[in-house]
């Protein structure tokens, strides 16, 4: 019986989008050769065909699955490959291997979990399309000293400008500051990204951060004096460079009563201040931060979070900081957030406006997809998980929750 254990696994790996080793990729590649392997391969790795898939299949168990295929494919088994001998995987991309890969895919690909009976349907809904809106863009509005104003992408290179002794420069997607020479007179710049767009710079001290969608930071082109503070708004993360003598200060501006400021030395941490949610939420995911609010101070440790509204400063310990994180990686990931939070996330991202139709559905939203899927991809996967039905108005950017219709006794 011929062990197809490896190739597949090297498949899975391949359209999960991870990394193959040398050897891994030699195989590949020589399996690729293949006409019919490579049309296989090609169905198999087109998101809208697995969706599709998926949704038909929505009602996998995905723990059992995941047994299931870890046993199927012997994950971990120890082969030995010989020269010559690829032909030994050459029947891999059949009916019985398209089936574990599509269990593989629902629980790798988007990473789906189920823990109670209630987060998943007990029949299948439908969306409806009339056309589609993309995944947001790396794009964003650089606003410089004088006012001048410069719409930055993903495909731009080189110098944009020239802010006192720094050199502004853009590099497929990421803004970079370069102090060349020293300058007494202290600019500002602000970069904005509006709803469904998203970008990353890289400030004068070689701090980096990264701005999701429909966020702001205001910020010296270099940091001078005993401090480097900054002002945002929206959703950033943070990676700031060490530096003991001038501590980094990032001022958040909210709704009233929740502006305060985040002291630190050098850490990764990631601030949600959007002004349609309830709090100010700093994550710390590495070293120490400080929270100034309303004359008192809170110092977090890796993984806490802090919550500002009201006036009020709350702890949560028990933060799951892979989901806090996921938009800066590409990904949404759902932790148990009920619709609104989810749709809140989408309205952001694809930049529609949200309608409910009917009370809002109590559903649990669940798992983690790529980001960079269309709308209707989104809402797709999303419904066959929970039953809960969207529809789509491509036109106006609207998406609409609809009432989830009532079983057929």
């Amino acid at each position: 019986m011929t062990d197809n254990s490896l190739i597949n696994s090297i498949i899975l790996k391949a359209i999960s989008e991870e990394e193959l080793s040398s050897a891994e990729a030699v195989i590949f590649e020589e399996w690729l050769t293949d006409e019919d392997n490579r049309k296989w391969f090609e169905k198999w790795n087109n998101k809208d065909y697995m969706l599709q898939r998926i949704i038909e299949a929505h009602r996998v168990n995905m723990e059992g699955d995941k047994i299931y295929f870890e046993q199927k494919l012997a994950i971990g088994k120890r082969i030995i490959i010989k020269k010559r001998q690829w032909k030994l995987f050459r029947d891999v991309a059949t009916s019985a291997a398209a089936v574990l890969i599509l269990a593989a895919a629902t629980f790798y690909l988007f990473k789906v979990r189920k823990e109670d009976n209630n987060i998943l349907p007990k029949e299948k809904a439908t969306t409806v399309i009339l056309n589609d809106i993309p995944a947001g863009q790396t794009t964003a509005l650089l606003t410089l000293a004088d006012g001048k104003k410069l719409v930055l992408d993903s495909t731009a290179i080189g110098q944009l400008a020239q802010q006192g002794g720094t050199v502004v420069s853009n590099n497929k997607g990421t803004l970079k500051y370069q102090p060349q020479n020293a300058s007494a007179e202290t600019l500002f710049n602000t970069l904005t990204t509006a709803y469904g767009e998203t970008y990353a710079m890289v400030l004068a001290d070689g701090s980096k951060v990264w701005l999701n969608a429909g966020a702001s930071i205001k910020y010296p082109v270099a940091f001078v004096g005993n401090e480097r503070k900054v002002t945002v708004s929206g959703e950033v993360y943070f990676e700031v460079a060490k530096d003991k003598s001038k501590p980094f200060i990032v001022h958040v501006t909210g709704q009233a009563g929740n502006e305060m400021d985040v002291q630190v030395l050098g850490t990764h941490f990631n601030i949600n201040a959007y002004n349609d949610e309830t709090n100010i939420r700093t994550t710390l995911i590495e070293g120490a931060v400080k929270i100034k609010q309303g004359g008192k101070e809170t110092l977090l440790s890796p993984g806490e979070q802090a919550q500002v509204g009201n006036g009020v400063t709350k702890v949560v310990t028990d933060v799951n900081v892979a989901a806090v994180t996921a938009w800066k990686n590409g990904y949404f990931h759902f932790d148990r957030n009920d619709v609104t939070n989810v749709t809140r996330q989408l309205a952001r991202w694809y930049n529609v406006d949200i309608r409910y139709e009917g009370a809002k559905p109590t559903k649990l939203f669940m798992g983690e997809m790529e980001r960079n899927l269309t709308l209707s991809q989104t809402v797709r996967a999303l419904e066959s998980l929970t039953g809960v039905p969207f529809r789509i108005e491509v036109e106006a950017r609207k998406l609409i929750v609809e009432e989830p219709k009532k079983s057929k006794k």
